[in-house]
């Protein structure tokens, strides 16, 4: 009966398991939020910016294809899901990517003494835990180190200077940048073990 349980919530959610999809997404927002502070830029210089946003947006697309093929070539598809090009999934991510951004402009002019787009993030991967059947139990670690980031200004740290200061003002990137492609890794790693466990029972 267990194994039937958890051989229905991975097809049902088999897509979003396949983390390794968004890597290249997540590694690309990382080094576009990473690459000023490395090269000791201010935060209004985006040459550097524009070159990874503009023609680099190919790659991280490139990649993610070629990822995609790999887990049909390797774990194969589940049959009877919807195809990812819905209409209803399609404004779903444009509805997400508007409220990112609200998150981010709020945080980027420091309305609030919190981070916005980091208390986002952990609702957002608490509802991930949830859907998934509470089978990616590393979103709710993830969720509560967001919370502890996102309100850490609350506690006097890091003193009188705003937390969107730090690193030159892309702290708002490098965190979810961070955050989010160790959270693609680690659902690849929970389907590869689930799925082992069910061949080992079945044989």
């Amino acid at each position: 009966m267990e194994d039937l349980k958890r051989m229905r919530i991975i097809a049902a959610h088999y897509r979003n398991l396949q983390g390794l999809r968004m890597l290249p997404w997540f590694l690309w927002l990382l080094v576009i939020g990473a690459v000023n502070p490395v090269l000791g830029l201010p935060q209004g210089q985006l040459d550097y910016q524009c070159l990874l946003i503009i023609p680099g947006i190919a790659v991280p697309w490139l990649l993610s294809k070629w990822i995609g093929r790999y887990y049909d070539r390797v774990y194969g598809r589940v049959e009877g899901l919807p195809p990812l090009s819905q209409p209803i999934e399609v404004l779903a991510g444009i509805l997400s990517v508007v409220i990112v951004y609200a998150g981010f402009v709020i945080d980027t002019f420091e309305w609030l003494p919190v981070s916005v787009l980091g208390l986002m993030m952990a609702a957002a991967f608490l509802a991930e835990w949830w859907r998934s059947g509470r089978l990616l139990n590393h979103s709710v670690l993830f969720a509560a180190l967001l919370v502890v980031l996102s309100l850490l200004p609350l506690a006097g740290t890091p003193g009188d200077v705003h937390w969107s200061h730090l690193l030159g003002g892309f702290i708002i990137l490098i965190v979810p940048g961070i955050i989010l492609s160790l959270s693609s890794v680690l659902k690849h790693i929970a389907l590869v073990r689930n799925l082992k466990a069910l061949s080992q029972e079945a044989s």
